[in-house]
C-alpha cells in the first residue's frame, strides 16, 4: 500500500468514525458521568472490538457473510437488543450522575468543622458505591459488546477495505495496516468526544439538566436499537 492510498484511506475512515453512532454516544455519556480516567477503558473496549472485526474481515468474514447473509441480520438484532437495554438503563436509573464532580469540588475545599464531617463521609460513601458499579472491566466489556454487535462497522470495513487493496502485493499486511489505522483513528475520535464531554460536564450542575441528558441519551440508544432490530428482522 502506497502512502497516497493510505492517506486516502485515513480520510475515508475518519468520515465514518466521526459519523454519530452508539460508540460516540457511549463515550459522551461516560465522559459526562465518570470523567476521563475511567472513560478511557470504554474507549479501549471499542478499539479492541474494531481490531476483532478487522481481523475477522482479514480471515474471511466477508466470504462467510456473503454465503450466509442471515448472520449479519442476527448481529443486527443482537446489537439492537443490547442498545435497547442501555436505553432502559439510562431512562430508569439515570446513568449520568456527575458524582465525580462533587468529589472533585469537595477535595478542593477544607472541611467546615466536625458537624459537617459525618455528612461528607456519608456522601463520599454513597458516591464510591455508585462509581464502583462503573468499574474499568465493566466499562471495557460494555463498549466491547457494543462494538462487536455493531453491523455498521462490519459493513463499513467489508465495503471499505477492498477499495484500497493493491491486488499485486500481499493483501494480509494491507488489511492489518488498515485495521490498525482504523483502531488508532477511533481511539483519537472517542477520546476527543469524551474529553469534550468532561469539560462540558463542569457546566452542568442542575439536577433537571442531568435528568434531561439521561432521557435524551436513552432516546438515542432506543432509536439506534429499534432501527437495528427492524432491519435485522426484515432480512432474516
Amino acid at each position: 500500500m502506497t502512502f497516497e492510498i493510505w492517506i486516502a484511506f485515513v480520510f475515508a475512515a475518519s468520515a465514518n468514525i466521526l459519523a454519530p453512532g452508539p460508540a460516540i454516544v457511549l463515550a459522551i455519556r461516560n465522559g459526562l458521568s465518570l470523567g476521563m480516567g475511567k472513560t478511557i477503558y470504554s474507549t479501549l473496549g471499542n478499539v479492541v472490538a474494531i481490531g476483532c472485526v478487522g481481523l475477522a474481515v482479514t480471515l474471511g468474514l466477508g466470504a462467510i457473510i456473503t454465503t450466509e447473509p442471515k448472520i449479519l441480520s442476527v448481529l443486527r438484532v443482537l446489537g439492537g437488543s443490547y442498545l435497547l437495554w442501555l436505553a432502559y438503563q439510562n431512562w430508569q436509573r439515570g446513568m449520568i450522575s456527575l458524582d465525580h464532580l462533587s468529589l472533585d469540588d469537595e477535595d478542593a475545599t477544607d472541611t467546615m468543622g466536625d458537624a459537617g464531617a459525618d455528612t461528607d463521609s456519608i456522601h463520599r460513601s454513597s458516591v464510591s458505591s455508585r462509581q464502583s458499579q462503573r468499574s474499568a472491566p465493566y466499562l471495557f466489556r460494555q463498549s466491547l459488546l457494543v462494538g462487536l454487535t455493531n453491523p455498521k462497522m462490519i459493513i463499513f470495513l467489508l465495503a471499505l477495505f477492498p477499495l484500497f487493496l493493491n491486488a499485486e502485493v500481499a493483501t494480509t499486511p494491507q488489511l492489518l495496516l488498515m485495521t490498525g489505522t482504523f483502531m488508532g483513528l477511533s481511539f483519537l475520535s472517542l477520546s476527543a468526544f469524551a474529553y469534550t464531554a468532561v469539560k462540558l460536564s463542569r457546566l452542568i450542575r442542575k439536577p433537571a439538566t442531568v435528568t434531561f441528558i439521561n432521557k435524551f441519551i436513552a432516546l438515542i440508544f432506543f432509536g439506534f436499537g429499534s432501527s437495528l432490530i427492524y432491519f435485522g428482522m426484515t432480512t432474516i
